[in-house]
């Protein structure tokens, strides 16, 4: 999408290239935003790899350099891990540890600098259901963790970083229909899902990203700490 040149608020989103991310990202622009599309996935218009710090060191050297500050921060990428949990080696829980827990961290630490003195900055964790759940529809127990972590810290740096007018929160999906989904669902599993859902369908992309561009506007001015799910009723059932 072409941006407007006049954009003068800036936002990054991770995890950006397709799916969930892009669609925050689209809506932003359309919000007025100057949006920078981060992404490990080669042809991103900006290179980051969350669990590499020196990776999200540069890409965040850029904006400032680029822009001079940050006005919203949307934590987006992630990995999703499904069944059983002792299916899961070392080595996966390593990386979703680190592209799901680690990578925010990282990524928050290195746009603090950034994103303090601008008037309305905020910071958007995408977390999820499981964080509750403690796995769910479909997360495992150690996707479930690393959300839960999100959440915590959302919790925290809403407490911590609203002195310097920040505000911190977390939108906690259930299943979306993204393509990450339709890789682990066959037909008969997307059934016995739906069922789970008293609104009767899965989340959209554009649920989530309606959700972002609320918490990154005015309208949220006076929220912080907290997390949001856009479930369709999931949690109550």
């Amino acid at each position: 999408m072409t941006q407007a040149p006049s954009a003068t608020r800036v936002a990054v989103v991770t995890g950006a290239a397709r799916g969930i991310g892009a669609r925050i990202a689209d809506r932003l622009e359309e919000a007025g935003y100057f949006v920078y599309r981060a992404d490990v996935l080669p042809g991103a218009p900006l290179a980051l790899d969350v669990a590499d710090r020196a990776s999200v060191r540069a890409a965040f050297g850029r904006v400032g350099a680029e822009r001079g500050g940050l006005d919203v921060l949307v934590n987006n990428a992630g990995l999703l891990a499904a069944g059983p949990f002792e299916q899961t080696s070392g080595e996966a829980w390593d990386r979703l540890l680190g592209v799901n827990l680690t990578g925010v961290f990282n990524c928050v630490t290195a746009a603090l600098p950034l994103l303090r003195g601008r008037p309305g900055a905020s910071i958007i964790n995408i977390a999820s259901v499981s964080a509750e759940k403690g796995g769910g529809a479909m997360g495992n127990v150690w996707y479930g963790a690393t959300k839960a972590g999100v959440v915590a810290m959302t919790r925290g740096l809403g407490r911590e970083l609203g002195p310097s007018g920040i505000r911190v929160n977390a939108i906690s999906p259930s299943v979306i229909d993204t393509y990450m989904v339709r890789e682990h669902f066959s037909p008969e599993v997307r059934e016995r899902v739906l069922t789970r859902f008293p609104l009767g369908r899965l989340a959209t992309e554009d649920d989530v990203a309606g959700v972002a561009v609320f918490l990154a506007s005015p309208a949220a001015g006076f929220i912080t700490g907290e997390t949001i799910s856009v479930d369709g009723g999931f949690l109550r059932t």
